[in-house]
């Protein structure tokens, strides 16, 4: 069954409920990085989202029968991502109450702002930026779920209330409101370091 490459994500999603392979390979292709993205900020491990990464993508297509047609696949699929990553933070919850619990994220943690420091000249501008960063990356983590969820998917992933308020199922001013008061969390967190 032949398709066009620039057939839109939904008509995909139609093919692929109907076993069309080339039609996964390409949401795949489309959505890999972005989910990727949003993942790795969200779990701030890289090795633990491209498991996450790869589980949605397992996800999507065990589950694409379950897709709405009259909805975009872009909110399906972060919605799937974002499940995954909340029940992998519940699972770490766990382990970290477990006596022999030895998960160190040091080792392979995520450069939250990957590449945002633009000041290539003075070396100490770029290590005192990067500490700042890590020291952001961190309060976001510490952020209760409902706040840290708008505050990456709208300031990091960029994408728009309207779209988040969509994946989360709840209204765009409810969005607003979250990422206002994950701010104010921001600071009232990097503050007290």
């Amino acid at each position: 069954m032949a398709f066009d490459s620039d057939a839109s994500d939904e008509k995909l999603a139609n093919l692929l409920t109907k076993g069309n392979q080339q039609a996964f390979d390409l949401l795949m292709l489309r959505y890999k990085a972005r989910l990727y993205s949003f993942i790795c900020r969200y779990v701030a491990d890289q090795d633990e989202a491209y498991d996450l990464l790869q589980e949605s993508f397992i996800n999507i297509y065990q589950k694409i029968h379950l897709f709405d047609q009259n909805r975009k696949f872009s909110t399906w699929a972060f919605q799937i991502a974002l499940n995954k990553c909340r029940d992998w933070g519940r699972k770490r919850a766990v382990l970290r109450v477990l006596p022999f619990s030895s998960f160190n994220r040091a080792d392979n943690s995520f450069d939250f702002f990957e590449n945002t420091s633009g000041d290539e000249a003075d070396p100490e501008k770029i290590l005192i930026g990067k500490v700042e960063l890590e020291n952001i990356a961190k309060a976001v983590e510490r952020l209760p779920d409902k706040l840290k969820t708008p505050l990456i998917m709208c300031v990091l992933e960029d994408m728009s209330h309207d779209e988040c308020a969509n994946i989360l199922d709840v209204t765009s001013k409810t969005v607003e409101t979250r990422i206002y008061r994950a701010r104010k969390k921001l600071i009232e967190i990097t503050e007290k370091s």
